[in-house]
């Protein structure tokens, strides 16, 4: 169901009339959040690294619970191009009971009851086979660490402390999957419960499409949402208006602008309060967003983001806009994201199942 697209009215060029607030976000109503969030068949964890196994299992089960999604294990055994077909059988089978081992620790130490389906080994390198199994089970939200210690670091930008590891990345941009993105520095706790949710938010149906899923995590947890709307800076061409009446213009519409937000996450609270659920509105003027929503994190001492793939402005045939990949790889806090399924185009050529590695050993947890 796709909203109006947003209009502003612009003041007339012969007078000056007194600006006030008008609904130019016309957000839909509030969607039905259980029938909106059945898109997920399942939570998966991709779990890689011995050292940060145990943060993505429990962030995943965090999440899970508040979805009503089972959750399955996926990890993947490192291997060389040579590798993707067992070279010694015995060699493999050691290696793929250390797996089953590792897999079977991390789920001892959870003391919470769990729906888990299935435990999955994949054969080859992590991103490409994380990817690939992404594609192929679209109905899944994965979740994984945003950098892992089994990565080659030489593909994260040095001058960026908290960038992208090559297994986040790869999944990031080869399939339209669903990612919980867990830092490594996150704080470590044995049970998580999330406290408060930082839904950042443009006026856009596709920003909107998330709330469902914020809902019903904070409800779930006890915790409190927090809708945050950036004011981009107003430009205008001063070259017919003297400097003193193109700034005052600039702060008028800024104003405008500013009454507009407040107005509009207003209507949101009104929509999704609830006598179980604790709201907050926060507007920021910098322009910025992607730093602007990094420091509302910090300021409102959020412990999680979600937010869509897409807002208004990014282009139709991509599934992760610029702010959305800015938060994945510079945000300190877990991050949510949701992105619709893109659908492959008929005459894409596609690999034979024997160049890919494969699924070599799946146990139900039933």
């Amino acid at each position: 169901m796709q909203s109006k697209p947003t209009t502003i009215e612009q003041p007339s060029a012969r007078t000056a009339p007194k600006l006030k607030p008008k609904p130019a976000f016309k957000s839909k109503p509030v969607y039905n959040d259980i029938a909106a969030t059945t898109r997920f068949s399942s939570a998966v964890a991709c779990i890689n690294s011995a050292r940060h196994g145990s943060l993505v299992f429990r962030h995943t089960k965090a999440v899970a619970s508040g979805l009503d999604l089972p959750v399955k294990l996926i990890h993947v055994m490192q291997g060389t191009a040579s590798e993707v077909s067992p070279s010694d059988p015995i060699e493999w089978q050691l290696k793929r009971r250390e797996a089953q081992d590792y897999l079977s620790r991390i789920l001892e130490t959870e003391h919470e009851p769990l729906v888990l389906t299935d435990r999955l080994l994949l054969n080859g390198h992590s991103g490409e086979e994380i990817a690939r199994w992404a594609r192929e089970h679209s109905q899944n939200l994965m979740a994984m660490t945003t950098r892992c210690g089994v990565e080659n670091f030489d593909s994260r930008n040095p001058s960026r402390d908290f960038a992208l590891g090559r297994t986040a990345q790869t999944v990031l941009d080869g399939s339209s999957a669903s990612l919980l993105l867990i830092p490594p520095e996150t704080i470590e706790t044995d049970v998580v419960r999330y406290r408060r949710l930082l839904v950042p938010l443009d006026g856009s149906c596709r920003a909107e499409s998330v709330l469902p899923f914020a809902v019903r995590i904070a409800r779930k947890h006890g915790a409190e949402l927090v809708l945050a709307h950036i004011v981009s800076r107003p430009e205008i061409v001063e070259a017919s208006l003297g400097d003193r009446e193109a700034n005052a213009l600039i702060a008028k519409l800024r104003q405008f602008n500013e009454q507009n937000a407040r107005a509009y996450l207003s209507r949101l609270q009104s929509r999704l309060s609830s006598g179980d659920l604790s709201i907050k509105v926060v507007v920021n003027s910098d322009g910025d967003a992607r730093d602007s929503l990094l420091q509302i994190a910090e300021q409102q001492d959020a412990d999680l983001f979600v937010l869509s793939g897409r807002g208004k402005g990014a282009m139709n045939d991509i599934c992760c806009g610029s702010v959305a990949r800015h938060l994945a790889a510079h945000s300190r806090l877990p991050l949510l994201l949701i992105r619709q399924q893109q659908v492959e185009p008929a005459n894409q050529i596609k690999l034979p199942e024997q160049q890919y590695g494969t699924i070599f050993f799946r146990e139900s947890a039933h």
